[in-house]
């Protein structure tokens, strides 16, 4: 169905001409569709308008003609050429008259157009659209269809060239049964079972016939050319004026017509009545003048708006009497001399001039009509005689010697003829010298009569009141045009029209009306069809489609100019309740390929919420030009976050340089800000996937680079303040010379290597190793001798400061040092917030993560855990404090049992250690209040053991020495490198736990642990 028939050769039509050769050009010649017709030497002229049938036959039935073409091509679809389609070829009528269904006539105007000075334009896209069209018809006549006859798609790059190029092809295909529309094309509806044969088979008829009669008009071969110009030009017809000469010297040929005067510039706009002897004949819309033969085989047409009989530029003329095409300058015909305006001479007189009363006898008699006397020409008839008769008067000139008087009425006629031309040859070369058109003034310079030059002058004087008047007639006339009103009509169109009509009134009002009709048709056609609009563009532009056109569209796209050179240009709003105008933005701003990937960018954008959003644009459009299938992009463009699962478009989501998993904003906002608030920074990863790996250099780097941007658009301005100073603090510290500053917490540099530091914010001076205030006495004493030596000086002074409670409180990161104020309760897993060091708050010991022990075969690996050593606060909390006393004892350790002498009781009683509980208001310090048993100092059973626990680290005492045999083996499995080593055949209970405790003290030693208070 994509295949485009081959054209048929043009058939001539029956009884018409065989044509004349194509033009080189391809474009139709359309020779005698508009000239002065066909004359016979000795008869009257036929007009061009006039048609008649083969041999002057009338036309025959043209249903019945019809019938047997739809007939032979329901028969065989596939003939090319069936023989019942040459009769009606042959028809003399228009060719949207043969047509039954189609509108022939509106198919004609829109696609094709006659431009003056250009062959007609679109005649062989639109034949092939109708060979297409023609081919999808017989397909669907055909006993078996294609497999694919039920839809016609639009993409198909045959009917987007061909029918999708004309107007009104669509509109075709609905008559052949496409009526259902969807995104892709047309199709027949689904309860069609078969197409309906009659009825395709009468539009595949019409269609034939209009392409047949194109191929004819391409090949020069039709036989009234001048139907497809009757309508193009469009608007509504006249009468035509008599063609006669204006003789002005007031008489007229003896026994002749009188002559034709011109009307004067006040007459009323009516068409004039014809003369008598000429019949009155339809006005032609063509823009040559009546008489006048278009141009010749590749000469153009002359220029719209300039006269038809020449212009003073340049341009040829065609004699209205002998056809021959004469160049622009000259006034004479070149062949048969006659002026350049003169009408074509009315034909020689047939007939007798009586010489007794000089009546003009019409036909071949003998008696005179008036005084029923034998004419001179011939012989009397014998009569009877008269008594009193009167000789017979001598005809005039019938003297002896002089010519007859039928060669003597010639002559003067032709002298009438050679006084005419003169007068017009100076009026024309009067009025070109005066600067006016000549086709304007000269028939009223002819009708004022007097010297050419004032003749002109005054008919100049009074061009621009008939113009006016033309302009207003045309105007009122226009506004009640059932369509709409076709607008106020400029002097410069009036004047082209009334060139155009030679000074004819109503001709001129007619030409004005028709080519305003043209003009918006035309304007229509290219997308503005606003009538008060685009006759208000013509207006100001004097009739010029295009300057028009120029006009209207820069008013159109000056909106789309004032956002594309703003430099504030908003952007691209989806919500817009224009749909057509986003789809016609995103054309022209994205580099789009195709109006349908514009208009999928508009949809998705719009159900993807990206309203005025730039984020997301890009990706939309680059997935728009890789996959134009809708339900694909929606899941290309959306995704679900991957910790709570909300689903996003892609623009929406936050993404880390690190990785790929997508974060909702929700998600990411409250990570980070928590993150930033409550922990170190570098904890600042990834919430699903833990990634980057802080500490590769290079990714830490590259990570924070990126992430300082994201933070400082979703956190708020103190939090985010927060995060630069604790990333800040992290590359300082990073830095083994930076301190901190004791007393004010001002962070610098110190190069030295020794002695004491200096704050460069508060000037104190203080030890950059211990922390402690710069005594110069520490210039000879290491740190640990420094601390005796003040101790031992004022053994009763209480640590003051924060060292001293970070002493008795605190808790230091064994990776970077920094202390931290430990507060009771929770668990013993702690977190350094400046290196994320995970310990144990109890031996220090490193946590590993899921899949990142070191050691090979642990059971936990997948989990979050510690390899606690057996002195640990981990494994000792679940002993027994007595037990724990035992071993104290064993060690020779001293421990509290009771309360220190002056301490406070709780209010309401219970253990007064504070610990951090979770209050509705937030986390607070409060006393702990549970029971305090005797013997345990005032403190509950879980903060005497911790006490107990902390002498133990202190000194060193391994538990291994109250183990059970049980626990020994549990010890030893754990804590031996190489295992719980095999028991002896001949060793004993005691002799293989003993055996194992020196194992454990070799293999496994304990470290002590600094004191703390």
């Amino acid at each position: 169905m994509a295949e485009e028939a081959e054209p048929c050769a043009p058939v001539p039509a029956e009884g018409g001409s065989q044509g004349a050769p194509c033009d080189p050009t391809g474009s139709p010649h359309i020779v005698g569709a508009f000239g002065g017709g066909t004359r016979d030497p000795e008869g009257p002229e036929v007009s061009p308008r006039t048609v008649v049938g083969s041999e002057g036959v009338p036309p025959p039935n043209l249903g019945a003609l019809r019938v047997a073409l739809e007939a032979a091509l329901v028969r065989d679809p596939g003939e090319a050429m069936p023989a019942e389609l040459t009769p009606l070829l042959g028809v003399p009528l228009p060719p949207p008259a043969k047509c039954q269904h189609l509108d022939g006539a509106r198919l004609l105007r829109d696609n094709l157009r006659l431009e003056p000075g250009q062959p007609l334009q679109g005649l062989g896209g639109l034949r092939t659209a109708l060979s297409i069209l023609e081919k999808y018809g017989r397909n669907l006549l055909q006993p078996r269809p294609p497999r694919h006859w039920r839809a016609v798609r639009f993409g198909n790059p045959v009917f987007r060239g061909t029918v999708g190029a004309i107007q009104g092809g669509r509109g075709v295909l609905r008559l052949l049964g496409y009526t259902e529309e969807t995104g892709e094309g047309l199709s027949f509806p689904p309860a069609a079972g078969a197409p309906h044969g009659p009825r395709v088979a009468a539009v595949t008829a019409d269609v034939l016939l209009l392409r047949a009669e194109l191929d004819l008009l391409l090949a020069n071969q039709h036989p009234n050319p001048q139907f497809f110009t009757d309508i193009l030009a469009g608007g509504t017809e006249g009468p035509l004026v008599p063609e006669s000469v204006p003789i002005t010297d007031g008489e007229s040929p003896a026994g002749g017509t009188p002559p034709v005067r011109p009307r004067p510039d006040h007459a009323p706009l009516h068409p004039p009545s014809p003369a008598q002897g000429e019949p009155s004949s339809p006005l032609s819309p063509w823009p040559y003048g009546p008489g006048q033969p278009p141009p010749a085989v590749g000469q153009p047409p002359p220029a719209m708006g300039q006269p038809p009989g020449g212009s003073e530029a340049g341009g040829g003329w065609a004699c209205a009497s002998c056809t021959f095409l004469n160049a622009g300058p000259s006034v004479l015909c070149g062949v048969c001399e006659r002026p350049r305006l003169a009408r074509r001479p009315p034909p020689a007189p047939q007939g007798w001039q009586c010489p007794h009363c000089t009546y003009w006898n019409e036909g071949s008699g003998r008696a005179c009509a008036v005084c029923h006397r034998t004419g001179g020409a011939a012989p009397p008839r014998p009569a009877p005689p008269r008594p009193a008769a009167a000789p017979p008067a001598p005809p005039p000139g019938g003297a002896p010697g002089e010519p007859p008087p039928a060669r003597g009425r010639e002559r003067r006629r032709q002298e009438r003829l050679r006084e005419e031309g003169r007068r017009l040859v100076a009026l024309v070369r009067a009025a070109e010298a005066q600067g006016v058109p000549a086709e304007a003034v000269v028939a009223g310079a002819a009708a004022a009569g007097g010297p050419a030059g004032a003749a002109v002058g005054r008919a100049r004087a009074g061009l621009g009141a008939a113009l006016g008047a033309l302009a207003g007639a045309a105007g009122r006339r226009g506004a009640a045009e059932p369509g709409g009103p076709l607008g106020a009509l400029s002097l410069r169109e009036a004047a082209r029209a009334w060139a155009r009509a030679r000074a004819h009134p109503q001709r001129a009002l007619e030409a004005c009306l028709g080519a305003r009709r043209r003009q918006l048709r035309a304007l229509a056609a290219l997308g503005f069809g606003e009538r008060a609009e685009a006759a208000g563009a013509l207006y100001q532009n004097g009739g010029d489609v295009w300057g028009a056109l120029g006009d209207l569209q820069r008013r159109r796209l000056q909106p789309f100019l004032r956002r594309l050179w703003d430099p504030q240009q908003p952007p691209l709003d989806f919500d817009c309740p224009d749909q057509q105008a986003v789809v016609r933005r995103a054309l022209a701003t994205l580099g789009l390929a195709s109006w349908g990937r514009a208009q999928l960018v508009a949809t998705l954008g719009r159900e993807l919420g990206l309203g005025r959003a730039p984020r997301g644009l890009g990706e939309l459009v680059e997935a728009v030009g890789r996959c134009p299938d809708r339900a694909v992009l929606r899941r290309l463009l959306r995704c679900e976050c991957a910790v709570c699962g909300w689903g996003l478009p892609r623009h929406q989501m936050q993404w880390l340089t690190a990785c790929e998993c997508p974060l909702c904003p929700e998600c990411f906002r409250l990570h980070f800000t928590i993150g930033v608030k409550e922990r170190r920074v570098g904890d600042l990863v990834c919430p699903a996937c833990a990634r980057p790996d802080l500490a590769d250099e290079a990714q830490r780097l590259s990570y924070f680079s990126t992430l300082d941007i994201q933070l400082r658009q979703c956190l708020d301005p103190d939090t985010y303040q927060l995060f630069t100073q604790k990333l800040t603090e992290l590359e300082l510290m990073r830095d083994p010379k930076f301190i901190w500053c004791i007393q004010c917490s001002f962070g610098f540099i110190f190069e030295a290597e020794q002695g004491p530091a200096q704050c460069p914010q508060c000037q104190q001076r203080f030890c950059p190793r211990c922390q402690r205030p710069w005594d110069p006495q520490h210039a000879t004493l290491s740190c640990a001798e420094f601390g005796a030596w003040l101790s031992a000086r004022d053994p009763q002074a209480p640590p003051v400061g924060l060292a001293a409670f970070l002493q008795e409180h605190g808790i230091a990161c064994p990776r970077c040092g920094v202390w931290y104020a430990l507060a009771r309760g929770g668990c013993m897993h702690f977190q350094c917030s400046q290196c994320g060091h995970h310990f144990c708050s109890g031996c220090f010991g490193p946590f590993h993560a899921k899949d990142r022990c070191p050691e090979r075969g642990c059971p936990l690996r997948g989990s979050l855990h510690g390899h606690h050593p057996r002195d640990c606060l981990f494994y000792l909390r679940d002993w027994e404090p007595a037990r724990l006393q035992r071993l104290l004892r064993e060690g020779g350790v001293p421990f509290d049992t009771e309360p220190p002498a002056g301490a406070r009781p709780v209010p309401g009683g219970g253990c007064g250690v504070l610990e951090q509980k979770e209050t509705p208001t937030g986390l607070r310090d409060e006393p702990c209040g549970r029971e305090t048993p005797p013997g345990h100092a005032g403190l509950c059973r879980g903060h005497y053991t911790e006490y107990l626990v902390r002498l133990i680290n202190e000194r060193g005492l391994d538990p291994a020495l109250l183990y059970s045999a049980a626990e020994l083996l549990a010890a030893a499995e754990r804590h031996l490198p190489a295992g719980r080593p095999p028991r002896g055949a001949h060793e004993s209970d005691d002799e293989y736990g003993l055996r194992l405790r020196r194992l454990l003290a070799r293999e496994a030693p304990l470290r002590t642990r600094p004191p703390r208070r």
